[in-house]
């Protein structure tokens, strides 16, 4: 019989990227563009902030926290607390 230990439910995104967080939580785009989004992490830093505020339609970070601009897309960072949302987000974009 298996032991019940090895049946552990799926991390959420927190826990999943709970060690790419710098001290304020705050977690690289690239950490999860392709692994969750299956998109290159510029294109997802450019619906992080509406390619810096020029697309409002497609500004799908609009009320999350975040650092930095898609025009210098390697250092865009989302805090650990809104990845969940901004992924769902762009799921839906993506995918109506």
């Amino acid at each position: 019989m298996e032991n019940p230990e090895h049946f552990k439910a799926p991390l959420g995104f927190k826990e999943k990227y709970q060690m790419k967080a710098d001290k304020d939580g705050y977690v690289p785009v690239s950490a999860f563009a392709t692994q969750e989004l299956g998109r290159q992490a510029k294109n997802i830093a450019s619906l992080l902030d509406g390619e810096e505020g020029t697309s409002p339609e497609n500004n799908l970070g609009q009320g999350l926290r975040y650092q930095g601009a898609s025009g210098n897309y390697d250092t865009m960072k989302i805090h650990i607390d809104d990845i969940k949302e901004f992924i769902e987000r762009v799921r839906n974009h993506y995918h109506g």
